[in-house]
């Protein structure tokens, strides 16, 4: 999959998106018997204990059918000997080796102002969503390790998540390879199952070390359940640290108490999507308020590009974990149907779905789910002669008015440089259409300077790969 044309962005000093679902703090708990089961700590008495399981049930049982080790555990929670330590918001920052706090609650401050504080640019703004996003050319010291990538996510003008990326798949040195045919050496994978391993070990000691031991954390309803997750807590702030096996280490930082994100009824979806709908004097109808997400110099535009859309439509999503799950290969690379395969669960519970659509790549055809309101993805071989037609017909609308008049046709000649080649696989977002040039407006996850394009038609005709997916209800 193609690469941002941004190699990267060098963060200066030393220097998460919603989570994909909602969870829970648990404990492995034992009774006389030896059996176990995971479940949350909700209180206690002299006497009882109640807990929360995973499907949501609580129940209470007495304290004389747990293990000893339990009983303890639930004396000290009793006492209050698990506090965490009192902390001040500048021991954070130094064990960060960031600026992240500037005072004891970072949920109230501007999102603009921590990203300046952390040197992050803006990947993209709409009137309900910002993001910030940065990555560094070298891996940085971050809590003992290195990380490849940090962004801000923001949703209303709050800070909604703030991650950090460890060794991944995608951004790991020794993966990125523009051969689509590439495939890691066992010396290679060995090194990178050790560097995952030693990067959650190092993150894990580092927190733990500050604010106490953490709690496993259970996803419930999410893309990966199995993946180990370890939180802590410090005043109203959550961290979470994530270890998915064979593909990457992460951590949020969010609030400690956050609400199950509200699930938009279907004709408020449809509302939603026909208020995005921009027709301008030109001739363009395009969709307005798609968020805007940076791929990075990595080939991860297929699970960049459904998050965007998922975004969108008001579904938490996060391209790494999307990835994770897509069985997105070794540095870039990810199949429509994996990808759809493993998003289909997660989609319907959002009471939404994903659906393959045998569209004519036509402005007609293309022109009735932008009239919805309904971004496409598409499937396409996104060439260095394509990109360049694409980057000079742009720019020739923004200096001509002329164009808007005239139907493009291209010769003979662009059109024969327009060949597909398989290494140029690539995934983005149809946004728009104009039927008196008979162009299409594109939307590539490359961050804000590909935001918008235009090509004719015939250009995409092409290139296509024919895959065509929108989301439906």
């Amino acid at each position: 999959m193609p690469r941002s044309p941004v190699t990267g962005l060098t963060i200066h000093g030393v220097v998460v998106a919603f989570l994909l679902s909602a969870s829970l703090h648990a404990r492995t708990w034992t009774d006389t018997q030896g059996r176990t089961i995971e479940a949350d700590y909700l209180g206690a008495t002299t006497s009882e204990v109640s807990l929360r399981r995973s499907d949501g049930r609580r129940f209470t049982l007495p304290l004389t059918l747990l293990s000893p080790a339990d009983r303890d555990f639930v004396a000290r929670q009793i006492s209050g000997e698990t506090a965490a330590p009192a902390l001040d918001f500048n021991e954070l920052n130094t064990l960060f080796g960031l600026p992240l706090f500037d005072d004891l609650i970072l949920w109230d401050d501007e999102p603009a102002a921590v990203a300046l504080r952390l040197n992050l640019p803006l990947e993209g703004k709409t009137d309900r969503f910002e993001g910030y996003r940065g990555y560094a050319r070298e891996p940085f010291p971050l809590l003992g390790t290195k990380a490849h990538m940090i962004s801000l996510q923001a949703a209303e003008g709050r800070i909604t998540t703030i991650t950090v990326q460890f060794t991944n798949r995608g951004d790991h040195p020794p993966f990125k390879s523009d051969d689509t045919r590439f495939y890691p050496s066992k010396d290679q994978l060995k090194e990178f199952e050790q560097a995952l391993k030693h990067d959650f070990e190092t993150l894990t000691a580092a927190l733990t070390g500050k604010l106490g031991e953490p709690k496993r954390e259970i996803a419930i309803g999410g893309l990966d359940p199995g993946r180990r997750s370890l939180r802590w807590e410090w005043g109203a702030h959550a961290f979470l640290a994530s270890h998915d096996a064979e593909q990457m280490v992460s951590l949020k930082i969010l609030p400690a108490e956050r609400a199950a994100p509200t699930r938009l009824a279907d004709d408020q979806v449809r509302r939603l999507f026909k208020e995005r709908i921009k027709r301008r004097t030109t001739g363009d109808v395009i969709l307005d308020q798609i968020p805007m997400v940076n791929q990075g110099p990595k080939g991860y535009c297929v699970p960049a590009t459904f998050e965007r859309y998922l975004r969108y439509a008001g579904i938490p999503a996060d391209m790494y974990e999307l990835a994770a799950c897509g069985g997105t290969d070794f540095g870039g690379g990810t199949s429509f149907a994996a990808m759809t395969r493993s998003l289909d669960r997660f989609v319907r519970r959002q009471g939404r779905r994903l659906e393959k659509i045998p569209v004519k790549l036509n402005v007609a055809g293309i022109a009735r789910y932008i009239d919805e309101g309904r971004p496409v993805i598409w499937g396409l071989y996104s060439t260095e002669a394509f990109n360049a037609l694409a980057n000079r017909n742009t720019e020739a609308r923004q200096v001509s008015t002329e164009l808007f008049n005239l139907k493009r046709t291209l010769t003979a000649a662009e059109l024969d440089a327009l060949q597909p080649e398989s290494q140029t696989g690539h995934a983005c977002l149809i946004i728009g259409y104009n039927r008196t040039t008979n162009e299409v407006a594109i939307s590539d996850s490359w961050g804000s300077g590909f935001k918008e394009r235009w090509v004719p038609i015939q250009a995409a005709q092409k290139v296509t790969q024919d895959e065509y997916w929108v989301l439906a209800w």
